[in-house]
């Protein structure tokens, strides 16, 4: 028998892929554990599995500022007309998956560079939105990392008194 979680519900969107599931704690590994340092047990590998999520979290969140950077690069390129339209085009289409129907054939005009602009610009609010997404859901996973460590934390603390409270009492 173990103790797992299979990231259901709402926790879904933090969970990576590749671990459906995480056991938390095995009870075979736990014989002559006490209830109070298996609820240790549990909280720290809790906490554990919220920090490997934050960091696979931040990472996306580094890949998506610097797809965000290139883009803004791109959009002053188009907007001043100094684009190679090649290079532009094979960025807006491959990297940032813009449907060739949004884009002009060619920049030879203020209608076509704005064009391509616009619809940069709308893929730029796009990957913006989902970073503050991807922020909200890091500051999520450490609260709830925080939480799961405090909560150990309380334990040793209830734990560590009860233990002074015997000894006290055996020694009268």
């Amino acid at each position: 028998m173990s103790i797992e979680t299979d990231w259901t519900g709402a926790v879904n969107r933090y969970a990576p892929t590749e671990c459906a599931k995480i056991n938390l704690y095995s009870t075979e590994l736990a014989s002559g554990l006490t209830l109070g340092q298996l609820t240790i047990a549990v909280c720290i590998r809790s906490a554990a599995a919220y920090e490997n999520q934050s960091v696979l979290k931040m990472n996306t969140m580094t890949s998506g500022s610097v797809l965000l950077e290139d883009a803004a690069y791109w959009l002053q390129k188009i907007a001043d007309g100094s684009a190679n339209w090649t290079s532009a085009r094979d960025f807006l289409m491959n990297r940032l998956g813009i449907s060739s129907n949004e884009l002009p054939d060619n920049l030879d005009t203020f209608d076509k560079r704005m064009q391509a602009a616009s619809a940069l610009k709308n893929k730029m609010d796009t990957l913006a939105q989902s970073q503050q997404e991807d922020m909200i859901d890091l500051q999520t996973l450490v609260n709830r990392r925080d939480v799961a460590y405090s909560t150990s934390s309380n334990v040793v603390r209830t734990l560590g008194t009860s233990m002074s409270g015997n000894a006290q009492n055996f020694l009268g």
